[in-house]
C-alpha cells in the first residue's frame, strides 16, 4: 500500500485554514444531526411496521423514500468529511469539531489541535499521545512554528 507524504502546517497555514475548516465543521455537524434524525425516524418506523406486520396490518409507504433520503444524507456527510482530510488535516471529533495538523517542531512531530470556536490554534499535542490530551501552546514554541 502506497501512503500520501504526509503534509506538515506551520502554525499560520493551519490558522489561515481555519475559517474554511469551520464552515465545513459546522455543516459536517448540520448534516450528522439530519442524518440521526432521518435514521432514528427508520428505526421506529421498522420497529412500528414489524408490529403492525405481526398484528396482520400491512400498508403501503413512503419507506424508499426515507431510505434515499438517509443515504443522500451520508453521502453528503462523507464528502464534507473528505473535503476537510483533502486540506491535508484529520478530523478527530465531529461532535467537538476537533481537528488536527500535523506539524513538526523542533525536530519533533506533533499535532497542532483545535476545536470548532476557538479563535486559532493554540494548543498541540504529541503524535502518540490520546486525542483528549491537548497542551497550551508555550511562547517559545510560538515563535519558531510560525
Amino acid at each position: 500500500m502506497i501512503r500520501k507524504k504526509q503534509k506538515l502546517f506551520r502554525l499560520s497555514e493551519a490558522n489561515q485554514l481555519l475559517p474554511e475548516i469551520g464552515r465545513r465543521l459546522k455543516q459536517i455537524q448540520q448534516k450528522k444531526e439530519s442524518y440521526s434524525l432521518i435514521h432514528d425516524e427508520l428505526f421506529m418506523h421498522d420497529l412500528v411496521s414489524s408490529a403492525e406486520r405481526s398484528n396482520g396490518f400491512a400498508e403501503k409507504d413512503d419507506l424508499e423514500t426515507r431510505v434515499r433520503d438517509l443515504e443522500q444524507a451520508i453521502e453528503g456527510l462523507a464528502k464534507d468529511v473528505e473535503a476537510i482530510f483533502a486540506t491535508g488535516c484529520i478530523l478527530r471529533d465531529i461532535e467537538k469539531g476537533r481537528v488536527d495538523f500535523p506539524a513538526e517542531v523542533e525536530n519533533k512531530r506533533i499535532f497542532w489541535s483545535w476545536e470548532l470556536g476557538e479563535p486559532m490554534v493554540r494548543y498541540y499535542r504529541h503524535l502518540k499521545s490520546k486525542f483528549s490530551e491537548r497542551i497550551l501552546i508555550p511562547a517559545r514554541l510560538l515563535k519558531t512554528a510560525k
